[in-house]
């Protein structure tokens, strides 16, 4: 028995000892798996993160155009035209319509009124914009419309755009008058400094003969300068050939015993100049003036639009650059220059 009993005690260390190292070996798979279940963790939350911040807008970003084209009957409204950017937070966007109609030859009377408006809201709530016009649109003759404005959203969201046009008068000889028109907006993000003219001033009436400064609009270029400057203008405009054609703010601007059925004469001019510390035109960066516009009895309404690019010098002699819209009246009527519907928006960048 001697010789069966004595390896005994050498063979329990070895079981025991194999024991210990397998359940350390357990330990070690166990916290191994805990490590890599963690890491995986870890790795998954960026990668979610990641995926939510590179998902694309639900709707295309700025620039954005959109074209479209509608037939109207008199007298009819209709909404066209519809278009949603995605706009970034801080950012400023450019938004301007190009329009254009014709009284068709052969329809009735010898002018046509059509109203305009291009509208744009943040899809989130809070302020938009509202710039069109309206004008008599003489038989046979192109009409157009052109008109701008700034606009942008506290946080990144949605803005939805589209443009009205309206003929709604059903007592006029050109009802039943079916007409085409073409339109076209875009929304462009500003890379640079962008302002807008209060339209401080505005409805005024101008007198026959008289040459007034009707908007304008401050704009501190770059350190250095080198800014290209881009600017735009649109005046709302009636002579005073009637009286109820001319109302905005509960009032009509044209004085009775000055109405002339000869209506107006216009000529307006944009232009940009650099100022100095005194306030003083130090420089003309560039002028640019349309053709002389004459508004008669027939058309009565008109939207002038111009359009100015310039670049500041590298050295510029003023800190500021001050664009300015200014109308003559050469008569024989007086004209009246619009709030609604008139802005000035100049661009740097």
């Amino acid at each position: 028995m001697t010789d069966v009993d004595t390896p005994a005690p050498h063979r329990r260390p070895w079981l025991l000892t194999g024991a210990i190292l397998l359940l350390v070996l357990v330990v070690l798979l166990g916290i191994l798996a805990l490590r890599g279940q963690g890491g995986a963790d870890r790795h998954a939350a960026p990668a979610s993160s990641a995926a939510a911040t590179t998902t694309a807008p639900p709707y295309p970003s700025a620039p954005y155009s959109r074209v479209d084209d509608t037939t109207l009957t008199v007298p009819e409204k209709t909404r066209f035209a519809p278009g949603t950017f995605w706009a970034t937070a801080g950012t400023e966007y450019l938004v301007s319509m190009d329009l254009q109609s014709v009284k068709p030859e052969g329809s009735g009377g010898r002018s046509m009124y059509l109203g305009v408006t291009l509208s744009c809201s943040p899809q989130a709530g809070g302020p938009g914009i509202s710039v069109g016009g309206t004008q008599n649109m003489l038989t046979g003759e192109t009409t157009t419309y052109s008109n701008q404005g700034l606009i942008s959203v506290p946080e990144d969201g949605a803005i939805d755009c589209s443009i009205k046009a309206s003929a709604p008068y059903d007592d006029v000889a050109s009802n039943g008058t079916s007409f085409d028109i073409d339109a076209t907006w875009n929304a462009t993000p500003v890379d640079g400094e962008a302002q807008a003219s209060d339209e401080k001033g505005l409805p005024r009436t101008i007198a026959a003969g008289a040459e007034e400064t009707v908007m304008s609009t401050d704009l501190p270029p770059d350190q250095g300068g080198g800014d290209d400057l881009h600017a735009l203008t649109s005046l709302h405009l009636t002579t005073c050939t009637i009286v109820n054609g001319s109302r905005e703010d509960g009032r009509a601007w044209c004085s009775p015993n000055a109405l002339d059925k000869n209506g107006s004469t216009v000529t307006t001019t944009l232009r940009a100049d650099l100022v100095d510390d005194s306030g003083t035109v130090c420089q003309n960066l560039g002028t640019l003036s349309g053709e002389a516009d004459h508004i008669d009895l027939y058309r009565h309404h008109r939207v002038l639009s111009l359009e100015l690019d310039e670049t500041v010098p590298r050295q510029p002699c003023g800190e500021t650059v001050r664009v300015s819209t200014s109308v003559h009246n050469e008569g024989p009527a007086p004209l009246v220059v619009h709030r609604s519907n008139s802005s000035l928006v100049v661009v740097g960048e």
